[in-house]
């Protein structure tokens, strides 16, 4: 099971919501496998996520947290903080853990896989 995940197996999608897409040749197995309940992505019970521009991290209801890396370049700044506001606009975002990630990744696609594990997860609001 990994612990950090590298930018290059990472992509941040926006639409239909906001959805990071991890590529692991692992099978992160501490994540739900993933569903739909009522047209939506299931929540991941107890997983806490904190976003962020240089990384971001996963946390489990046990012991299991997954880094997972940020941008790279500054000409990825624009990008990933309209990614950014629009998981704070939605609460959270869809966590999708696949075993293969090619470069260009759907929703549809990511989704469609009987391998798939993840779901929605909320943010931790940050006080201040």
């Amino acid at each position: 099971m990994p612990s950090c995940v590298p930018r290059e197996d990472a992509r941040y999608l926006g639409s239909p919501r906001p959805t990071l897409a991890l590529y692991s040749r692992q099978p992160i197995l501490q994540l739900p496998r993933f569903r739909f309940v009522s047209g939506r992505p299931s929540v991941c019970t107890g997983w806490e996520f904190v976003p962020g521009v240089t990384f971001t991290i996963l946390k489990s209801p046990g012991k299991f947290s997954l880094l997972v890396e940020g941008i790279t370049h500054p000409d990825e700044t624009d990008e990933r903080f309209a990614w950014l506001n629009a998981v704070d606009r939605a609460g959270g975002a869809v966590v999708l853990a696949v075993n293969t990630l090619g470069l260009t990744c759907d929703w549809e696609s990511l989704t469609s896989s009987p391998d798939v594990r993840g779901g929605f997860i909320p943010i931790i609001r940050r006080s201040g």
